[in-house]
C-alpha cells in the first residue's frame, strides 16, 4: 500500500476494494478503534485524489476530542467495533484467529458496515448477503472465510440482546472441499522433503509422524518433550484439553536429532531456543513460513497436498502400529469418522489389495 501523505500518530489506515472495481480508504482513530473519516473513489487513484482533498477534514476529525458515543443510528459497524473487544467476542479466539478475523472484520464493514441493524429482519437481506457472498466467487474459499466471520458476528450479536435475527445463519458456503481422505503418500514425502531446507524438512517429518496441527507442532517446546510421548495443552482448545502424542519410528529420530544439536549448544555454552522446531535462523516457525515451503516444494512437484494433508499420513501410520481409532481421535483432535476415512481409503483398502494378489499368486502356482 502507497503511504499516506497524511502523518497522523497512532492512527490506523486501510485501504479496501470494493465491489465493480471501487476502493475506500478507511482512516482509525487507532487500530481497533472508531472510524474516523472514509474516502471512496472509483478506483485506487480516485480514493487517493479523494483522500488529498479531505485532508483538512480528517486533520480537524483528528484533532476532536475523542467520543465513545453511540451513532445515532447503530449498523453492522456498530456490532463490529463491540465484538472485537468483547471478552466473549474476538478476544475469545485464539491468537491466530484473531489475526484471519481482523481482516474479515474490516473487510465486512467496508462492503456493508453502514447497514442499519433494524433493517436486519427486513425480507430481501438474507438475499443481499447471499449475492454479497457470491461477488467473490472467483475466491470461493475467501468468500466463506468472509461469509463465516458475518455469520459469528450477527451470532455474537443475537446472543448478546443486541439484534433479533441473524439473516446469515442459514447461507451456506460455497466452497466444497473434502481432504478427510487426503495424505501425503511415502514417495511424495520424500520428494518433498528432497526439495526443502534442512531445518523444514525436520518439521514436516516431525508432522508427518505425529498428525499435530501446524499451530500446535511450531509451538512445542521442550518441556513438553518426555522420553516417549509429547504432553502439551492445545492451541485449539485455548490451553483447556491437554494431549499426549506418542514418539514413534521418524518422530523420535526426528526428535533425537534436535536434542543432540540443543545439548551441543549447551555444553558450548549457548542458549538454545525453548521449541523444539527451529529456522535456520534459530527462531520459532511462523505458521504461514512453514505451510509455504511445504506447499512451494509440493507445488513444484506437481503434488496437489497441503502441509494440513500430512495428519493423515500420520493416521495411517498409527492404524499400522494398531492404535484404536478412539485412541487417534483423540490424539490429533479429529472426528471419528474421518479417521475411519482414512482407515478405509489407504489401510484397508491396501491391506485387501494384498491380500488378493498374494492369493493371485498362490493359485498360479498350484495350477
Amino acid at each position: 500500500m502507497k503511504p499516506a501523505a497524511i502523518k497522523l500518530p497512532k492512527t490506523h489506515r486501510v485501504l479496501k476494494r470494493l465491489a465493480k472495481g471501487r476502493v475506500a480508504i478507511y482512516w482509525y482513530r487507532s487500530r481497533g478503534g472508531p472510524l474516523m473519516m472514509k474516502f471512496v473513489g472509483e478506483s485506487r487513484n480516485a480514493a487517493l485524489v479523494a483522500e488529498k482533498a479531505g485532508a483538512a477534514e480528517l486533520v480537524a476529525a483528528y484533532a476532536a476530542p475523542a467520543t465513545r458515543l453511540e451513532p445515532a443510528v447503530a449498523t453492522i459497524r456498530t456490532l463490529i467495533t463491540k465484538f472485537k473487544v468483547a471478552p466473549d467476542g474476538l478476544m475469545k479466539t485464539a491468537a491466530s484467529t484473531q489475526k484471519h478475523w481482523r481482516r474479515s472484520l474490516d473487510f465486512i464493514d467496508s462492503e456493508l458496515g453502514d447497514l442499519p441493524l433494524k433493517s436486519l429482519p427486513a425480507k430481501g437481506v438474507k438475499a443481499s448477503f447471499i449475492e454479497w457472498r457470491n461477488s467473490r466467487m472467483a475466491t470461493p474459499r475467501q468468500a466463506d472465510i468472509h461469509l463465516d466471520v458475518l455469520k459469528r458476528l450477527l451470532s455474537w450479536a443475537k446472543e448478546n440482546d443486541l439484534i433479533d435475527v441473524n439473516p446469515a445463519a442459514e447461507i451456506k458456503r460455497i466452497y466444497r472441499s473434502n481432504r478427510a481422505d487426503k495424505i501425503v503418500e511415502p514417495d511424495e514425502l520424500k520428494a518433498i522433503l528432497a526439495l526443502v531446507t534442512p531445518r523444514a524438512a525436520l518439521a514436516i517429518r516431525l508432522a508427518a509422524a505425529t498428525g499435530l496441527r501446524r499451530e500446535d507442532l511450531i509451538n512445542i517446546k521442550w518441556d513438553f518433550v518426555k522420553d516417549n510421548h509429547i504432553t502439551f495443552a492445545t492451541g485449539k482448545s485455548r490451553g483447556r484439553k491437554t494431549v499426549s502424542v506418542p514418539l514413534h519410528g521418524d518422530a523420535k529420530a526426528v526428535i533425537a536429532v534436535l536434542k543432540a544439536e540443543r545439548d551441543t549448544k549447551l555444553s558450548g555454552g549457548q542458549v538454545p531456543s525453548a521449541y523444539v522446531l527451529t529456522t535456520e535462523a534459530g527462531k520459532r516457525w511462523e505458521p504461514d513460513s512453514l505451510t509455504q515451503a511445504f506447499w512451494r516444494a509440493a507445488t513444484k512437484l506437481g503434488i496437489d497436498r497441503r502441509l494440513n494433508d500430512l495428519r493423515g499420513t500420520a493416521i495411517t501410520q498409527f492404524v499400522l502400529a494398531n492404535v484404536t481409532d478412539e485412541q487417534i481421535a483423540d490424539i490429533v483432535g479429529w472426528e471419528l469418522a474421518r479417521v475411519r476415512d482414512i482407515r478405509k481409503h489407504y489401510v484397508d483398502a491396501s491391506r485387501i489389495a494384498r491380500g488378493v494378489a498374494t492369493k493371485l499368486e498362490m493359485a498360479a502356482a498350484t495350477g
